[in-house]
């Protein structure tokens, strides 16, 4: 939890430059918001951001009240500066203990958040709690296949100089096991689909700055206790870039899920 903290207050000074997948899937999301023909009069965002979300909020007119909220207090302290003319409260709170009566929401939303969580299955069962019977959850979070490429670029070298192999890529849900893990929970009607999205950098430098921007690396990539050499990065660079790129570009790929 404080890794998240530490990692997104960082990342709330340059969010306009590294915002850019976080904006894409959360038109994504809202594109599939519009296909439900529901009133989510009162709605709970998890995982807020700078207020990335608040004038795609703003188009719906059947929302009254929004509660939106992150981790990081300094996300938030940007969002309050976005908002205009709807009811909302800013909150920071833990997601695993939300602050909220029993079927308080039409709208339980969530962009690309719950993947920090330490117990998902807590998470779930809290939103669970706090939606109305009719409810509706509606959330991106990162499947198993993100950053295959640089999983096995980092292994690979490890294994070429260390002669071992520790894990750096975080473990994501996979997609065949998403929807029994809502069904478990008690979500009835549970639908799940995903996007595959590559996105094209200079080197593995270039990309792992870019997880940094967007406050993801604690989360998307392992952290060893001791000192990881500038010499295995450099042979995963070069691993990742002949068996990894396009018109001299290196590609990763995010797996997107979408409950």
């Amino acid at each position: 939890k404080k890794k998240n903290q530490i990692s997104r207050n960082r990342a709330s000074t340059k969010y306009k430059k590294y915002d850019y997948l976080f904006n894409e899937i959360n038109d994504r999301l809202f594109d599939r918001l519009k296909f439900i023909k529901r009133q989510f009069a009162n709605t709970l965002e998890i995982g807020s951001k700078t207020g990335n979300t608040i004038n795609l909020f703003n188009k719906k007119k059947d929302i009254k009240k929004i509660f939106i909220s992150d981790i990081s207090k300094e996300m938030l302290l940007i969002a309050k500066k976005r908002q205009t003319d709807k009811q909302k409260i800013f909150l920071s709170l833990d997601e695993e203990n939300l602050p909220f009566k029993n079927n308080q929401f039409n709208l339980v939303f969530s962009n690309l958040y719950l993947h920090w969580s330490n117990d998902l299955i807590k998470v779930l069962n809290e939103i669970y709690r706090v939606l109305r019977p009719d409810g509706l959850f509606l959330c991106s979070i990162f499947g198993s296949e993100t950053l295959n490429e640089l999983k096995y670029s980092l292994c690979t070298a490890e294994d070429k100089i260390l002669k071992s192999i520790t894990p750096r890529v975080s473990p994501f849900i996979r997609l065949q096991d998403a929807g029994s893990l809502l069904q478990k929970v008690g979500f009835q009607l549970p639908v799940i689909d995903k996007d595959s999205i590559k996105i094209f950098f200079d080197d593995m430098f270039s990309l792992m700055k870019d997880l940094k921007g967007m406050g993801e690396s604690n989360s998307l990539i392992g952290r060893k206790k001791n000192f990881t050499t500038k010499k295995l990065f450099s042979e995963a660079n070069q691993i990742y870039k002949k068996k990894f790129s396009k018109n001299k570009k290196i590609y990763a790929t995010f797996e997107i899920l979408y409950f």
